[in-house]
């Protein structure tokens, strides 16, 4: 725990020393930019680097020099101890010194120069409690805590709307990639109806070795956490609650709605069987962990999920491969755009970080996430439709009793749930007197898709499970 930290004793930074903008939030101003960071771990370290590399860059840019005041940690000792050390390839000793740190919760705050604090830490608490109380006196936040945003984003932007101040959250979403920026500057003037994602490099990682090298999930695993894709404990990860939040975040964006982590559907990758990533590659189909945000334009109802999907492999999204990420935007007027990049990793995350440091620097921001905040905040509630209701089309897969009658018998059964069969595949390969087939079906309701396979799964001609894998179309395409 952070020395001075408790939830009954309010810490506030003095508000900045700004210009307002002419809508009541405030630029940055006076002789220097001075910022204050939470946390020097990975991301905070890679800020500390850039400032270190490029910092006469950004002040040619700025008129002034970026300064870094002070650096909150938890333990500031072995932080002091390793400060020169860590950075001294990168010459950040005019940065960051053994000065900058502290790990006094008050001695942080009390800084009355602070302009801009970036949030790195990582985690919902004590972090949140740090963003809205920087929020509340007026000051900009920089963050690239995506668990912070889907469990309390709400809360934080209701509260830098009301006092004014900037959530500037790039990192948070997809690494390096500019997704944020898009969606509010680059594709304003467009009603956004669909966004699919590629929002989590270690899945991409394993299923692309699953799909290009037949690798087991297992192996695969094991391999992304040899390469330092994967955590020792993955399951944030395959789970695809990771992805989960990032979309969360990037829906309330593109809806502008008030948007949670609660209301996506998740599936995540940890049950795919290599198998049906085969029979998918015969059908056309590469398999992607997909985070995928719609909204209907007749009625305005959204669906929120994340889940493994086929893509033909003939689409953008489904030859991202490796541990890259991307993120597609369909608009009205403009269509689909695709944006890929690194989605992790110390400096494409520093470089989201500094980017919205700069912009809010600037003043370029301050008036755009002030407004963003507002949007958001005033927002309704999102009209989220249950899984059931989702429309689209499905790959399946049943390991029937080789004998006659009994495709005739799924046939009817899914004929019954009103779902018709567009293709089918079937190999030779009896095991114990099963064999797999694969059916690709049209669009049909997922719900009546579920209790058709449920009575499907009942008769005594089909063994395991059926498996139900859904198929993405993308709009425009």
């Amino acid at each position: 725990m952070l020395h001075g930290l408790s939830h009954g004793n309010r810490h506030r930074i003095t508000p900045i020393n700004g210009t307002s903008t002419g809508d009541g939030s405030r630029c940055v101003s006076g002789e220097t930019i001075d910022i204050a960071m939470i946390g020097l771990g990975t991301v905070g370290g890679g800020v500390v680097r850039m400032l270190a590399r490029h910092g006469d860059e950004y002040t040619r840019r700025l008129g002034r020099p970026l300064r870094l005041r002070r650096v909150l940690v938890r333990n500031a000792n072995r932080h002091r101890q390793s400060v020169n050390e860590t950075f001294k390839d990168a010459g950040a000793q005019t940065i960051i010194s053994a000065d900058t740190i502290t790990d006094d919760v008050d001695t942080f705050f009390s800084d009355a120069s602070t302009s801009i604090m970036i949030e790195v830490a990582g985690g919902v608490d004590p972090a949140g409690d740090y963003v809205r109380r920087t929020l509340e006196s007026g000051n900009h936040v920089v963050t690239a805590n995506k668990s912070l945003l889907a469990a309390r984003g709400i809360e934080l932007f209701d509260t830098a709307a009301r006092h004014n101040a900037s959530l500037a959250f790039e990192a948070s979403c997809a690494g390096g990639i500019p997704i944020v920026t898009s969606l509010l500057f680059g594709l304003a003037a467009n009603r956004v109806s669909g966004l699919y994602g590629i929002l989590n490099g270690t899945c991409n990682y394993i299923l692309t070795q699953m799909t290009q090298h037949g690798t087991t999930y297992a192996d695969a695993l094991t391999q992304a956490q040899q390469l330092g894709f994967a955590e020792a404990d993955p399951s944030l990860d395959v789970t695809g609650q990771d992805a989960a939040q990032k979309l969360a975040i990037l829906a309330a964006l593109a809806f502008g709605a008030r948007t949670h982590e609660r209301d996506v559907t998740v599936l995540g990758i940890d049950t795919l069987d290599l198998a049906d990533i085969k029979f998918g590659a015969e059908l056309g189909y590469d398999v992607k962990l997909l985070g995928i945000a719609e909204r209907s334009e007749t009625n305005g109802r959204m669906s929120l999920g994340v889940q493994p999907c086929f893509v033909h492999r003939d689409e953008p999204i489904a030859q991202i491969y490796g541990s890259f990420n991307a993120v597609s935007v369909y608009g009205d007027a403009v269509g689909h755009v695709m944006q890929m990049g690194r989605g992790a990793g110390q400096m494409p995350t520093a470089s989201a970080v500094v980017s919205d440091l700069i912009n809010i620097a600037a003043g370029w921001y301050p008036r755009a996430f002030a407004k963003v905040a507002s949007s958001i905040a005033s927002g309704g509630m999102p009209d989220v439709i249950h899984a059931d209701e989702l429309t689209a089309r499905f790959y399946l897969r049943f390991n029937m009793r080789d004998e006659p009658g009994v495709m005739a018998k799924v046939a009817t059964i899914l004929g019954t749930a009103d779902i018709s069969i567009s293709a089918a595949l079937q190999h030779e390969q009896i095991v114990d007197g099963f064999v797999p087939v694969v059916v690709v079906t049209h669009n049909a309701k997922q719900g009546r898709l579920r209790e058709a396979l449920s009575r499907i799964e009942a008769l005594d001609t089909i063994y395991a499970s059926p498996v139900s894998i859904r198929i993405v179309d993308l709009p425009g395409g």
